[in-house]
């Protein structure tokens, strides 16, 4: 067993030592969210993944590695080359979905001490240049290189070749060990409680003027909470996303059209859950009954759920994007073995 989580205390003394280091665009941290933190995990690379296999178990079951480490490590260990290890790994990292038909499941990746070879093992999925090199994009921002414990692949001159109708050679990949070791670390920490509601707007008035509506609702039902829990702004945050409209851009959505209807999903986080709770119940007749003007009759909108208050319970923000420096790849993991039978 091959176990990534860490000590939060681990992490603060590297952090005071100068061991973490930022990847672009990281949150700030410090040791007082680094102590908030109720799970911080290392990705493990191929030197752990490695290890684990040597023990000779049956069956390993590892924590928290980078998906083309535990690809990688085997033919590696075999001695075959270590760009087309690390680049294989990366293509096969999704099965199929280096193919033409990223459904179909499962393929094949032969390494040897040139370079690998993918072969679909569907019978209406075809590898293709295209296909394979483009899977170098996937979850990555640079189609060339990908960083990984230890060092990074540079597929820079890397050929994909297509050796009939379905499989492809590449050969030309590149491993380049980095000077320091370091490996990944990821974090969550408590931000909260959250409740949720959604409402449906029909009406062509409403939905012209939807944004209004919601900015209205929003200012007006925080004063309330505000005014009627006897708590501080800054004890509960209220978001109404128009679904439809803008909900994943918001300002930077940069299509501008009046759709049919729009869902509202309002959302409430609060530092506790009965909070959280109680300021979507005054939310309630705001998105069932709040007008667009004083002056017209309270129109009626639809729940699509009764109650339409749902409980989120705890939610976690990510709050770490940084590298760990190691003097030893096993200096963040542990390795355990279990005998049974």
């Amino acid at each position: 067993m091959l176990k990534s989580s860490q000590p939060n205390q681990r992490v603060i003394d590297a952090l005071a030592k100068g061991r973490l280091h930022a990847l672009p665009n990281a949150p700030d941290i410090s040791a007082e969210i680094l102590a908030e933190c109720s799970n911080i995990v290392a990705l493990a690379g191929v030197e752990q993944i490695t290890l684990a296999l040597n023990t000779g178990a049956d069956i390993i079951i590892a924590g928290r590695t980078t998906d083309a480490a535990i690809i990688a490590a085997l033919p590696l260990m075999r001695g075959m080359h270590a760009g087309a290890a690390w680049h294989g790994a990366k293509i096969g990292e999704c099965g199929a979905l280096c193919t033409t038909n990223p459904q179909s499941g499962v393929i094949i990746v032969e390494f040897d001490q040139d370079g690998f070879t993918v072969i679909p093992m569907a019978k209406d999925a075809r590898a293709t240049p295209h296909t394979v090199s483009a899977h170098m994009l996937y979850e990555n921002s640079d189609p060339f290189i990908l960083y990984e414990p230890g060092g990074h692949l540079d597929v820079t001159d890397a050929k994909y070749t297509a050796l009939d109708d379905t499989s492809v050679r590449v050969t030309g990949s590149k491993w380049l060990p980095s000077e320091t070791y370091t490996v990944k670390l990821e974090a969550a920490a408590p931000a909260g409680h959250q409740v949720i509601s959604l409402v449906l707007l029909r009406d062509q008035r409403y939905v012209e003027n939807a944004a209004i509506w919601a900015d209205d609702i929003q200012k007006k039902c925080s004063q309330k909470a505000v005014e009627r829990l006897d708590i501080s702004a800054n004890d509960f945050s209220l978001e109404l996303r128009l679904i439809g409209q803008n909900a994943s851009f918001g300002d930077m959505e940069p299509r501008r059209q009046t759709p049919l209807e729009i869902g509202v999903l309002g959302i409430v986080t609060a530092k506790t859950g009965p909070l959280a709770m109680e300021i979507a119940k005054i939310l309630n007749p705001y998105l069932l009954h709040h007008p667009l003007t004083p002056q017209e009759e309270q129109p009626t909108f639809a729940f699509p759920f009764s109650p339409p208050e749902i409980d989120r319970g705890q939610i976690y923000r990510f709050c770490l994007n940084h590298v760990l420096a190691l003097d030893n790849p096993m200096d963040a993991f542990t390795l355990e073995v279990i005998n049974h039978g």
